[in-house]
């Protein structure tokens, strides 16, 4: 591994498919359970884990975080129980409408509730309805963070500090309306890694497609693709 990859990455996943009794899904985010599989056994040997929210005090050199979008019911059904087979901790941010409304594909709070009661699950919010933040309002954006926050804590019963920006997509306005709410990291899509004296509120994540086969995974934690900090999205 090259000096770079000795540095902590967190990792954003979506959602995981089980290629033993689905067809292949034709999206860049949901990626096969065998594949899943392969990149955390890869990291499991290589690498030590960390709980996202680690962040607010350190950065652990060759360390690593894992992360979920949205809060698919695959977290629920194929995540959790290989995860916590291996003693992984990772993350997962919640659309909140979308728990709310049992939305079709997501996890509802009967599911929410058992995973947060296992200490290697930690939880954050993902907004209510998943808007693009640049696009709106100081009062939609605030809105957007602060009920999802609150819902999320209500149902729970413990303090959600962990936000992630809809689409990767913040400015300083939003990291301001983000601090006032209450919360202590937000995680943006910037693909870089993370270091101790970064923003708490714009930290990077590492996006994981369901391309990624073995040799692009390493390829990724090498820094190989950290060019793509660079896109606009």
């Amino acid at each position: 591994f090259s000096k770079k990859n000795n540095l902590f990455r967190t990792l954003m996943y979506h959602s995981i498919y089980d290629d033993k009794v689905e067809i292949t899904q034709n999206n860049i985010w949901k990626l096969s359970l065998t594949l899943f599989k392969e990149q955390i056994n890869f990291l499991n040997k290589n690498k030590k884990f960390y709980k996202s929210e680690n962040l607010i005090y350190e950065a652990p050199k060759n360390g690593v975080s894992i992360t979920f979008d949205d809060g698919n019911d695959d977290c629920y059904h194929l995540v959790a129980p290989f995860l916590f087979d291996l003693k992984i901790p990772f993350s997962i941010f919640i659309i909140t409408n979308f728990l709310k409304e049992e939305k079709r594909g997501y996890m509802n709070e009967g599911m929410l509730k058992e995973l947060s009661k296992n200490p290697l699950v930690s939880i954050g919010s993902h907004t209510k309805n998943h808007y693009r933040l640049t696009n709106y309002d100081s009062s939609t954006v605030s809105n957007e963070l602060s009920e999802s926050k609150s819902y999320l804590e209500d149902i729970l019963g413990k303090k959600i500090n962990m936000l992630s920006y809809p689409h990767g997509k913040y400015n300083n306005l939003i990291k301001k309306i983000a601090m006032e709410t209450g919360y202590t990291l937000a995680f943006s899509s910037n693909f870089s890694v993370n270091t101790i004296n970064q923003n708490k509120f714009a930290l990077s994540r590492n996006e994981i497609w369901k391309s990624d086969k073995i040799h692009i995974f390493k390829q990724k934690l090498n820094g190989d693709w950290d060019w793509l900090k660079y896109r606009k999205l």
